[in-house]
């Protein structure tokens, strides 16, 4: 009985961390009054099930020169696209430039 307790625990804490900072405290626009949506996003399945879950499609991953191009021809994304921590990084910068 303790461990299966002890599993689940571990489970509910490994759910738990990895959607809330996947569903929406790390969704970032590099504008935030344009269209072009961008979530941190992992390649894990754990992160492409909840983005799933939340968004409907499988992930589109972006880079940041993707989304500064987009921004830039004005292009609407109807749906958030993922980034790696990396990317959205050198996206951060490069707007801050």
């Amino acid at each position: 009985m303790n461990r299966f307790a002890t599993f689940a625990v571990a489970a509910a804490t490994l759910l738990s961390a990895a959607a809330p900072a996947f569903a929406g405290d790390a969704q970032r626009s590099a504008d935030s009054n344009s269209r072009i949506n961008v979530t941190v996003c992992e390649r894990d399945a754990l992160t492409q099930a909840a983005f799933r879950r939340n968004y409907g499609p499988n992930p589109v991953y972006v880079t940041a020169d993707q989304v500064l191009s987009a921004q830039a021809s004005g292009e609407r994304w109807s749906a958030p696209r993922c980034m790696s921590a990396g990317e959205h990084r050198r996206l951060t910068q490069l707007t801050r430039n």
